[in-house]
């Protein structure tokens, strides 16, 4: 029998939806006659015992999760998320610059250094790419450290503090949208197709709420994935096939007809009755890759 294990942080109880998603996957796995196991950090001296990891948990390089990736890899396992897709993914200037020299239709992007920051640099980006334009780490995930900046007093304020956690920043030109795409991929394949829209007055699916810590969201329209744009999913494919054939969720802007990709990340959020409403077959796709 394939055992299976799915790795898990505590974190990922605290949400029912993603609870809920969590327990269809191993659903899914019974009910092909595999075994599908919880693991959390403490177990990972048991990766060996099994045939497949499944991530399903922040997979930074420096949390607990990449380094459950990287031991199930070391050890010959079929892994989601693997460690070289984790590497990519969590660093979006290491990944711009695949974009560039894959020639993937992608939001215009310059990066940003720190021993060149200076006054005619901001005013150079700002006359190629208008105001306001968008500011990212390169450690990014759910949203934060990426701000929208309109002066060069907002644009040196929000630089500054970046900086503190990377040399090097991405600069994006501002692509106003009710909602991106996103394009969830297994291994060279659609798996499904949705809108993220913005919530009202916002500019992107996630933003924090004023004067609170905690994030709005706003909502998820799925479609089913043979009613997607063609080309949609067309360059969305292209661009995970420089990263690998894991599990990606590619985030992509329309505009004048045409696609452009934001950013293509690892471990995509799968939550039941989000992302899964139109293609309810996600989940065995994912448990079926899984034991090869």
């Amino acid at each position: 029998m394939t055992k299976i294990a799915c790795f898990v942080e505590r974190y990922n109880f605290v949400e029912s939806r993603e609870i809920e998603a969590l327990g269809s996957f191993r659903t899914a796995a019974m009910a092909l006659g595999y075994e599908f196991d919880f693991m959390f950090r403490n177990d990972i001296s048991l990766i060996p015992k099994y045939d497949a990891l499944f991530i399903r948990a922040t997979t930074d390089p420096l949390y607990t999760a990449y380094v459950a990736s990287k031991t199930a890899w070391e050890y010959g396992l079929r892994v989601i998320d693997d460690p070289k897709s984790i590497q990519i993914c969590a660093n979006k200037i290491h990944q711009y610059r695949l974009f560039e020299k894959f020639n993937i239709p992608r939001i215009p992007t310059v990066f940003l250094n720190k021993e060149e920051f200076h006054h005619k640099q901001i005013l150079d980006i700002f006359e190629d790419f208008g105001k306001p334009v968008v500011l990212k780490a390169p450690y990014t995930s759910f949203s934060r450290y990426v701000e929208k900046v309109a002066c060069e007093a907002s644009f040196r304020d929000v630089a500054k503090r970046f900086f503190r956690k990377s040399d090097v920043l991405a600069v994006q030109k501002f692509m106003p949208s009710r909602f991106d795409w996103r394009v969830g991929v297994l291994n060279d394949e659609v798996l499904y197709v949705c809108k993220y829209m913005m919530p009202k007055g916002k500019w992107k699916h996630g933003a924090k709420r004023r004067g609170k810590p905690s994030f709005i969201w706003g909502r998820t329209v799925p479609l089913k994935r043979e009613n997607a744009p063609a080309r949609l999913k067309e360059i969305a494919l292209r661009a995970c096939r420089i990263i690998g054939h894991g599990l990606y969720g590619v985030d992509l802007k329309e505009t004048n007809g045409d696609y452009v990709v934001v950013e293509v990340n690892d471990n995509p959020s799968i939550y039941r009755g989000s992302e899964d409403l139109r293609d309810r077959d996600i989940y065995g796709k994912v448990i079926a890759y899984l034991a090869g």
